[in-house]
C-alpha cells in the first residue's frame, strides 16, 4: 500500500495592535519634543523694576580761570620767602625778603655749620605733616605724594627763612650792616610761588591752542633764587571763585543747550561739587564751555590745567535696562471719544458697525489703552507756544483702519487711520506679557530712565522681560 504524503502549513498569527505600547511610544515622542523644545527655547529672565538715576559723563582737560595777579620784586638780589605756597596773605604781612649782595647768605651759610635751623616747634609740626599723609595715603591717589611734597619743602623753607629773619633781627647791628629788603603784601590773597603767562586768561580769549599744551611753560619761583628789578617775585590769588574752561566738540554742544548746572568730579582729587554751566564763543570763534565754581580753589590754585568729569543730563526715575524695551504700534484717538459703557466700567470706544444688509448699528468696543497724553507734554507745548491734542493710544488689535467711532452724546465720528510707534516693556506680574509704554528721561549704553506716575505705565517694583525681544503679546511666561 503507498505511503500518503503529508504537507505541513505554518499556521500565521493575526497581528494585534497593542494599543498600550502605541499610547506610551506618542507619550514618549511627545514629552522628547517637548524637553528638545525647552532645551533649545530663549529662557525669559524676569527684571524687577527699581527707582535710580543715570547720568551723562564726559571727561575733559579743562583750563583754570581765576582773579590772579603777579607781584614783581622792586629790588635786585637774593629772594628769600616767608609764607608758605597757597597761604592767605594779608596786607602788611612779610612775604619775601631780597638779599641785595648776598652779604645776608654769606652770613647764614658761615654761622649755621652743623647747627640746624629748625626748632623742636618746626620739627614737631614737620613729622605732624607727615604722620597725617602717611595715615591717609592709598595708592589709588598716588598723585597726592607729589602734593605732600610739596608742601613739606614749602613748610621747610618757610621755617628755616622765618628763624634767619628772627636770627638777624636779634642782632640789631648785623642787621644794618647787611643789605637786604623786607617786601610786605599790598593785596591780600593766596599766595603761589609759579607763573606761566597766562595770569589774567579771560573765557573770551580761550583758543583751541591753548589745550594742546605744545608752547605751556610754568615758572617755578625758588627762595635763594638771584631775581632782578621789575621780575616776577609771587602770584596772588584774590578771589576764591574760579572757572575751568572745556572744549566742546559740535555733537557735544547740542547737549548741553539750556544746560545751566552740571555735576562736577575731580579724579586727581577725589572731589566732587555743582557749578554754574555757561556757552563762552572763544578767540577762535569756536564753542566752549565754562563751569563757575566757588569752592576748592585752593585744591587746584598751582595748577592751570586740571582733568575734570562732567555729569550732564542727571535724570532720575524707574531704572530699565534697554535690553527690555520693544516698539508696539499704536492707533491715536482723541481722548473725548473714550468712555466707558457695557456691562462694565472697563474703558472703550463706541464703534459704528454695518451688516451685510447694510443696516448700521453702534457697539461698545473695550480697548487696551496704552498711554494718554500727560500734562508735562500739555504744558511743554504751551510754554514752546504749540498745539496739542489731546489724545489716547489704544492697541492695533482693538480695531481695523477705517473704523469709526462715535463721540459719546453727539453724532460726530472719528475714522480710524493715524498711528504712532511707542517705545515699552514686557510687563509680566501676572504670567503673561502685556505691552506697557515707557517714557524715556534719559539713557546711556546700558540703561535707560523712564518717568514715574505715567499713567497705563509701569510702577516700581513691577517685573518685566528682562529681554523684551523674546516675547510676545500676551505670550505665558513659566
Amino acid at each position: 500500500m503507498a505511503k500518503t504524503g503529508k504537507k505541513i502549513i505554518r499556521y500565521k498569527k493575526p497581528k494585534n495592535l497593542n494599543i498600550g505600547m502605541a499610547v506610551f511610544a506618542v507619550i514618549f515622542l511627545y514629552l522628547i519634543i517637548v524637553l528638545v523644545q525647552y532645551m533649545i527655547k530663549p529662557k525669559v529672565k524676569m527684571y524687577e523694576v527699581q527707582d535710580g538715576d543715570i547720568a551723562n559723563t564726559s571727561y575733559y582737560t579743562g583750563v583754570i580761570l581765576r582773579e590772579e595777579m603777579v607781584i614783581n620784586s622792586d629790588y635786585s638780589g637774593y629772594v628769600n620767602y616767608y609764607l608758605r605756597e597757597k597761604q592767605k596773605a594779608a596786607v602788611g604781612n612779610l612775604v619775601f625778603t631780597v638779599d641785595e649782595n648776598g652779604s645776608m647768605k654769606e652770613y647764614l651759610n658761615q654761622s649755621s655749620g652743623d647747627k640746624s635751623r629748625l626748632s623742636d616747634e618746626n620739627l614737631k609740626e614737620l613729622k605732624e605733616l607727615l604722620a597725617n599723609f602717611s595715615s591717609s595715603y592709598s595708592d589709588s591717589r598716588f598723585s597726592e605724594v607729589y602734593d605732600a611734597s610739596a608742601a613739606l619743602s614749602s613748610r621747610l623753607m618757610e621755617c628755616i627763612n622765618v628763624n634767619n629773619l628772627q636770627e638777624l633781627s636779634s642782632f640789631t647791628e648785623l642787621e644794618n650792616s647787611i643789605s637786604f629788603q623786607k617786601c610786605y603784601a599790598k593785596i591780600s590773597g593766596v599766595v603761589i610761588y609759579s607763573i606761566d603767562g597766562l595770569e589774567g586768561l579771560t573765557a573770551e580769549q580761550v583758543s583751541a591752542d591753548i589745550f594742546s599744551q605744545d608752547n605751556y611753560q610754568k615758572t617755578s619761583l625758588t627762595g635763594g633764587e638771584l631775581i632782578s628789578s621789575g621780575s616776577a617775585a609771587y602770584k596772588v590769588i584774590t578771589d576764591d571763585s574760579w572757572s575751568v574752561v572745556i572744549p566742546l566738540s559740535e555733537e557735544e554742544l547740542s547737549d548741553y543747550t539750556d544746560v545751566k548746572s552740571v555735576a562736577v568730579h575731580f579724579p586727581g582729587k577725589d572731589l566732587d561739587a555743582t557749578a554754574g554751566f555757561s556757552i563762552v564763543r572763544g578767540r577762535d570763534g569756536a564753542s566752549y564751555g565754562k563751569i563757575d565754581l566757588t569752592k576748592y580753589m585752593i585744591q587746584f590754585a598751582g595748577d592751570r590745567f586740571v582733568e575734570i568729569e562732567v555729569k550732564n543730563s542727571q535724570a532720575h526715575g524707574l531704572k530699565i535696562p534697554k535690553t527690555a524695551l520693544v516698539s508696539k504700534e499704536a492707533f491715536v484717538i482723541p481722548m473725548e471719544y473714550l468712555t466707558t459703557g457695557g456691562d462694565s466700567l472697563n474703558e472703550g470706544f463706541y464703534k459704528q458697525a454695518y451688516g451685510n444688509d447694510g443696516t448700521v448699528t453702534t457697539e461698545f468696543v473695550e480697548a487696551d489703552i496704552l498711554r494718554i497724553t500727560d500734562e508735562d507734554e500739555k504744558q511743554a507745548a504751551e510754554a514752546a507756544g504749540e498745539e496739542i491734542t489731546d489724545n489716547c493710544y489704544v492697541s492695533i488689535d482693538n480695531f481695523s483702519e477705517g473704523d469709526y467711532l462715535l463721540l459719546p452724546d453727539s453724532n460726530e465720528r472719528y475714522q480710524i487711520g493715524q498711528k504712532e510707534v511707542l517705545t515699552g516693556v514686557y510687563n509680566v506680574n501676572r504670567g503673561y506679557a502685556v505691552f506697557k509704554y515707557i517714557r524715556i528721561l534719559d539713557d546711556n549704553s546700558e540703561y535707560c530712565i523712564a518717568k514715574k506716575n505715567v499713567s497705563y505705565s509701569l510702577r516700581t517694583y513691577d517685573q518685566i522681560a528682562l529681554h523684551g525681544d523674546r516675547v510676545s503679546d500676551d505670550a505665558i511666561l513659566h
